[in-house]
């Protein structure tokens, strides 16, 4: 009986190496998004209306949040109204200046009266010039009273809210890029595949495959292991950014250099 009790310790603490063994190995996943990024405030200015919620899905292109635009076009009528004002002024000074040369060239006035008229003409010519950049600057202001999306994805967080007054650079929310993930992990240096290798991976009971994106240009000296990104899709929308897993195994992929 005593032997048979120390060979089944025996058996009892080599599955327990075994396992420990198993888990030692197992690479841990991070699922993170593909692309992020916080939108801030190009003005300051008043938010009047967001169009989507957190977690809502939109488009590239599509119109997050609106501004009070009523400042702005404001500037914007009073700049292009001046600009009006000094296109109305530099044809007339052109008319007159050409009108004086003909006079100039029969005699009839003085060069320094051509002059003064050359003169007025440059001179308008640089305030229409500074008008047209200021019409220009008023412009984009107004345009950015509607703050659209660089690529499609959700919002992620808000950071402000309605009717709330901003300033130039404040974060206004963060948006995220899900339908492809990165899955993000930490292999040893003798295990590491090239970009392309396709990999398997296991989140809740689930299993997913992805292929290496990125490898990180310097390991880690003192765990021996390498950081490297694979690329997951995400179409469905089951995978979740944040979300844990275990990598299962390496499969060569395509030669990355064809």
């Amino acid at each position: 009986m005593k032997a048979g009790h120390f060979i089944g310790a025996v058996f009892f603490c080599t599955a327990l190496l075994c396992r420990a063994a198993a888990s030692e190995h197992s690479v841990k996943v991070v699922l993170f998004p593909r692309r992020e990024a916080v939108l801030v405030s190009q003005i300051d200015g008043t938010v009047s209306k967001y169009f989507f919620l957190p977690g809502q899905p939109f488009k590239e292109g599509d119109c997050l949040l609106t501004f009070d635009d009523t400042p702005f076009r404001l500037d914007l009528d009073r700049v292009t109204a001046r600009r009006q004002e000094i296109e109305v002024q530099l044809k007339l000074a052109q008319e007159t200046y050409l009108s004086q040369k003909k006079l100039f060239e029969q005699d009839f006035q003085s060069k320094l009266e051509i002059q003064k008229r050359e003169a007025e003409v440059e001179t308008l010519k640089a305030r229409l010039k500074a008008v047209q950049a200021d019409c220009a600057e008023a412009a984009l202001r107004v345009g950015y009273c509607r703050r659209k999306a660089p690529f499609a994805g959700r919002i992620e967080q808000i950071m402000c809210r309605e009717h709330e007054t901003v300033r130039t650079g404040q974060p206004l929310f963060r948006i995220i890029y899900d339908r492809e993930l990165l899955a993000v992990m930490n292999i040893p240096l003798g295990e590491l595949k090239p970009v392309g290798t396709e990999l398997t991976f296991i989140f809740n009971g689930k299993r997913v495959t992805g292929r290496i994106h990125e490898i990180s240009p310097q390991a880690d000296h003192r765990s021996g292991t390498i950081e490297i990104k694979a690329l997951v899709s995400n179409a469905g929308g089951h995978l979740i950014c944040g979300m844990t897993g275990e990598l299962v195994n390496a499969a060569q992929g395509p030669d990355p250099d064809r």
